[in-house]
């Protein structure tokens, strides 16, 4: 993986009820369009009930992927603090 997991109680039984959901959609539909919907559906749903959660749902969600062999390697989120950001940084707008 590459980069470290956090583990919130308070999400605990949410990606439980993911994992078994993702598990019968994977069951179904392999890797097929339906399952990469559920999965959006079950990431959106997460997020929204766990705001402050967003990296580590999507960081879960995606390696429950991996371990479903859905994907070969999950590629995870790693969290930008404000700190490391420049602030001369180019945004890539081109409006004026």
């Amino acid at each position: 993986m590459n980069a470290r997991i956090r583990r919130t109680t308070a999400l605990d039984p949410a990606l439980l009820n993911a994992r078994e959901q993702l598990q019968v959609q994977y069951a179904r539909y392999h890797t097929s369009a339906p399952f990469w919907s559920a999965y959006q559906a079950i990431q959106d749903a997460l997020i929204h009930a766990h705001p402050q959660h967003r990296i580590d749902v999507c960081n879960q969600l995606a390696s429950l992927a991996e371990q479903l062999g859905a994907v070969d390697h999950a590629q995870l989120l790693v969290e930008r603090r404000p700190e490391h950001l420049s602030i001369d940084r180019h945004t890539g707008s081109t409006l004026p």
